[in-house]
C-alpha cells in the first residue's frame, strides 16, 4: 500500500491507504469537502488494493438498497413461529 507523499513544499497532497480507506464511507455518500474528495479519488485511481475496496463497498451498498426479490417466508414456517410465540406468551 502507498505511503503519504509530499510535494516540494512539504505539504501532503496525497493520502496514504489508511487515510483514504477511513474516508471511503463519506466519499461514497458524497459528504467530503471537494478538496478531500479529490484527494481520495486520486488515491483510489492510483491504488489497486484501495480501488478494490471501493468496488466492494459500492456493490455491498447497492445490494443493501435492492429490495428482496419477493422472497417470502413459507406459510408453514410462519405458522410454526406464530404458534411458538403464542405458546411462549401463554396465549391460545
Amino acid at each position: 500500500m502507498s505511503t503519504e507523499m509530499t510535494d516540494a513544499a512539504g505539504a501532503a497532497d496525497e493520502l496514504d491507504c489508511d487515510a483514504a480507506l477511513v474516508q471511503l464511507d463519506d466519499y461514497l455518500r458524497r459528504e467530503l469537502t471537494p478538496d478531500l474528495a479529490e484527494r481520495v479519488r486520486t488515491h483510489l485511481e492510483r491504488c489497486a488494493p484501495c480501488f478494490r475496496e471501493l468496488r466492494f463497498a459500492e456493490r455491498f451498498l447497492a445490494l443493501l438498497r435492492t429490495p428482496a426479490s419477493g422472497t417470502r417466508c413459507p406459510d408453514t414456517l410462519r405458522d410454526r413461529i406464530a404458534d411458538a410465540l403464542r405458546a411462549e406468551a401463554g396465549g391460545p
